[in-house]
């Protein structure tokens, strides 16, 4: 008798246990024919929040989008269980700020409700009857009121629906998505003229070499070594003696203008950052124009900026850049 209810309290707590988690694939870990059909969010790719969140995040890469583009991302909302939904069954949706200053507590995250000007999707989608999965799709819009320096994550509820019982846990969910603007890819850069570091002869450029161009804004990019060549960051490879470098706390930035013109460069790291207080700025006596293809997309630019640093006078110009940015293809 005494065995018998410890192999009782076992089985309970297995299964309290299973019920606690949050899933990684479509369905609960357990017998759907023990419970009551359930209304969830079903998994849109997998659940990456931390393994503590008390709600799931799904995310979106949505590649390159032009100005005044929409875009799309899915959302799947599901009868989950042993059967199909015995009738045509409505789930209204709604937004969850509240939600999301949880998940962000919880997941160590800063995620920013989408503003309504951005995004659009139906308030209620219907499960058909026979079936078990519904699918809606969240149009992502690239207007003025999109900001490529926020970190977007919508936070969706189910409020009701006409059947079935709402998930605690997977009855919510946050869907994080993030957009490239059209110069973003990954390009050869090599050099139109030598680069001359004033200060150190013994510092050349490293060229031809693959770089990426990394969004940094609606119309700017920021250079990143993700091929990797030596950086591995945010960062300008250089020779030094013959070896491998880069300069400390410096990245350019480059903004262009609806033209094709490099308007602007900037530090990826603020401007005079690190001990040398370095900073980046456009040269306009070079080139700082895009080519564009036929189809409007970015064949190469050419670009000239100096590297400046404060640290033992203002605005000492250090390194003269005279590059041209091939691309390649898209991250």
């Amino acid at each position: 008798m005494k065995q018998s209810s410890i192999k009782a309290l076992l089985s309970f707590a297995i299964l309290f246990s299973m019920t606690s988690c949050l899933k990684k694939n479509d369905m609960i870990g357990l017998d759907t024919s023990a419970r009551s059909n359930i209304i969830e969010f079903a998994n849109t790719g997998d659940n990456v929040a931390t393994a503590t969140s008390t709600y799931p995040r799904f995310t979106t890469d949505l590649g390159a989008v032009k100005s005044g583009d929409t875009v799309s991302f899915n959302v799947n909302v599901s009868y989950s269980g042993s059967n199909d939904a015995p009738t045509d069954i409505t789930v209204n949706l709604a937004l969850d700020t509240v939600m999301l200053k949880q998940f962000n507590a919880e997941n160590g995250t800063n995620y920013v409700a989408p503003p309504a000007a951005i995004y659009s999707m139906p308030q209620s989608v219907v499960i058909k009857k026979g079936t078990r999965k519904t699918q809606v799709k969240v149009g992502i819009v690239n207007n003025n009121s999109f900001n490529f320096n926020v970190n977007y994550g919508l936070p969706l509820t189910i409020s009701s629906s006409t059947g079935g019982i709402i998930s605690a846990n997977f009855g919510k969910a946050v869907y994080s998505f993030s957009a490239r603007n059209t110069y973003d890819g990954i390009y050869m850069m090599d050099a139109t003229a030598p680069m001359v570091d004033v200060l150190n002869a013994g510092i050349t450029g490293w060229y031809p070499v693959k770089m990426h161009l990394i969004t940094y804004s609606g119309n700017s990019v920021a250079l990143y070594d993700g091929v990797p060549i030596y950086t591995k960051t945010y960062g300008h490879p250089i020779q030094s003696g013959g070896s491998g470098s880069y300069y400390g706390s410096f990245s350019p930035v480059f903004f262009f203008d609806k033209a094709g013109n490099i308007t602007s460069v900037t530090n990826y790291y603020g401007q005079n950052s690190g001990g040398n207080k370095r900073s980046a700025v456009l040269d306009p006596t070079g080139i700082n124009k895009i080519t564009f293809k036929a189809d409007g997309t970015v064949d190469h630019f050419e670009v000239s900026y100096i590297m400046t640093q404060s640290v033992s006078s203002p605005d000492l110009p250090r390194t003269y850049f005279h590059e041209k940015f091939t691309y390649l293809k898209s991250r």
